[in-house]
């Protein structure tokens, strides 16, 4: 009977404290929610991040392909004209001769 007693007494005294564990756990439960709710949301927005930056990415690479072609076409008429261009200096440079 005595410990009976000295267990309820126990329970009793200790249940101010449990309630207060109990407390903590849940406000410590609840700070844990709300940070994984707070990461789970700046995770999709860099995921989205990285898919448009994919998707610029690959716009870019195709106007860069682009461009390239266009400077290379540019290049070849360059270089057309320039041998036209030293060609008729030429024929002018042997008709000042003549």
């Amino acid at each position: 009977m005595r410990m009976l007693l000295m267990l309820g007494l126990l329970i009793s005294m200790s249940s101010p404290a449990l309630a207060k564990d109990v407390s903590a756990q849940q406000a410590g439960a609840e700070y844990a929610r709300e940070a994984l709710i707070k990461a789970e949301v700046e995770h999709q927005d860099n995921l989205k991040k990285v898919a448009e930056s994919e998707k610029e990415l690959v716009d870019a690479q195709k106007q860069l392909a682009e461009d390239k072609k266009r400077a290379e076409a540019s290049k070849a008429r360059l270089d057309q004209a320039k041998a036209k261009s030293d060609k008729a200096q030429a024929l002018l440079e042997q008709a000042w001769r003549q």
